[in-house]
């Protein structure tokens, strides 16, 4: 037969000392997030990478051919010279023509707020364009209104260079 060994069972304050850092580690992953990851933590703050979209119309001569294609690389190009950064693979345009024009539909990525409130009012954790917290809700909004009048910028430029009136 064989025998086993037995160690020396683990000391009670090392198993818990163990445990308490796992848990302090989880707790500190959980706030501040995990960087490098897009996970944000619950952290109040505002922070990039939310989708977001635009649809309006412009009001034109329909027989003006205008693409899809063409103008959403015209408002790629707007956005990466707004922020160098601009994940511009993430936009897309669609176009409509209509008997009055054309209609529009921009896809994009922007802004957004979180806030974390374990004893103010409303729900515990809220994250969008709007918190309920008037400085980060005044930030988000700044931000995203610079990307919005971006688009709507190079929109009116392209369909003017195709002689929009």
């Amino acid at each position: 037969m064989a025998s086993v060994k037995l160690q020396k069972e683990t000391p009670t304050w090392m198993k818990l000392s163990i445990t308490s850092c796992i848990t302090v580690l989880i707790f500190l992953a959980l706030y501040f997030g995990i960087p490098g990851t897009g996970f944000n933590g619950v952290q109040s703050g505002v922070y990039f990478d939310m989708e977001s979209g635009v649809e309006d119309a412009y009001f034109m001569d329909n027989k003006i051919k205008c693409t899809s294609e063409e103008a959403e690389s015209v408002v790629r190009a707007a956005l990466s010279t707004l922020r160098k950064d601009y994940p511009t693979d993430r936009v897309s345009v669609k176009i409509e023509n209509y008997s009055s024009g054309y209609r529009y539909q921009v896809r994009f990525v922007t802004y957004y707020a979180q806030r974390f409130s374990l004893f103010g009012e409303g729900p515990i954790f809220q994250r969008g364009i709007q918190v309920g917290n008037p400085q980060l809700d005044a930030q988000v909004k700044k931000l995203d209104d610079e990307i919005e009048k971006t688009i709507r910028d190079s929109l009116e430029y392209y369909f003017r260079s195709k002689g929009a009136k």
